[in-house]
């Protein structure tokens, strides 16, 4: 019996390397497929496809480690250049736990997240402002202290989003009732502005090119509204 022993894990050991080849090459398969067809699609509208961009825009996205845009595809849709670009960055959280008699623990383990990122190229540069949803510590502070200055007065956008921006005045020449209204019915994103470079992002990869409209035609649509 106790020579069944190293065979079995012999045999496990096996399997399990055998599971991680196969489940490689099936996501690296998988990952040429996907590049192939947001070629293709940007090939037939007319857009530009590029892996491995250099941006400017990083620095406005969450997270400090090992960040990356992947690709990023760029055309004109109803007339706003906009790019749609894939990015991840890795988060390590570390846990310790009582072990007994032999001490703590300690365990570390990283998650990487993917976001779909949407710019729009802006012909003038504005202020530097954003659009914000609010928070569970956001809603506290709101609702200890009351609204800031730059606060709209509408009580339906207020309690959902929270505006930051240089002063009241320029924010309400950005954000009138028409692009306040499409935000509490949730048809447009939070977004921020910098210079001339609009941006917004989403927790998701670009699986499908038919998803690249979705993601680009409502922050689009923010330029529009703009002042309205």
């Amino acid at each position: 019996m106790d020579q069944l022993v190293p065979i079995v894990i012999g045999l496990g050991l096996a399997l399990l390397i055998t599971f991680v080849v196969v489940a490689t090459v099936l996501g690296i398969r998988h990952e040429r497929r996907r590049r192939s067809a947001l070629q293709d699609w940007a090939r037939r509208n007319g857009w530009r496809y590029v892996e491995s961009p250099r941006v400017e825009w990083m620095s406005r996205l969450p997270g400090t480690s090992q960040r990356r845009v992947t690709l990023a595809l760029t055309g004109v849709l109803n007339g706003r250049e906009v790019t749609v670009a894939d990015y991840s960055y890795t988060r390590t959280s570390t846990s310790t736990t009582a072990g007994g008699d032999s001490g703590s623990r300690t365990s570390t383990s990283s998650t990487t997240h993917h976001l779909v990122v949407v710019v729009v190229s802006l012909p003038e540069p504005g202020p530097t402002l954003a659009v914000e949803r609010r928070g569970g510590l956001s809603k506290l502070g709101r609702a200890i202290f009351g609204d800031k200055p730059t606060a709209l007065g509408d009580e339906q956008f207020d309690s959902k989003f929270r505006l930051t921006g240089p002063d009241p005045d320029t924010i309400r020449r950005y954000v009138g009732p028409a692009l306040a209204a499409e935000h509490i019915a949730g048809r447009v994103p939070p977004w921020s502005l910098y210079g001339t470079q609009l941006l917004t992002y989403y927790e998701s990869r670009l699986d499908d090119a038919e998803q690249i409209l979705a993601f680009a035609e409502p922050l689009v649509r923010v330029t529009y509204l703009f002042g309205r």
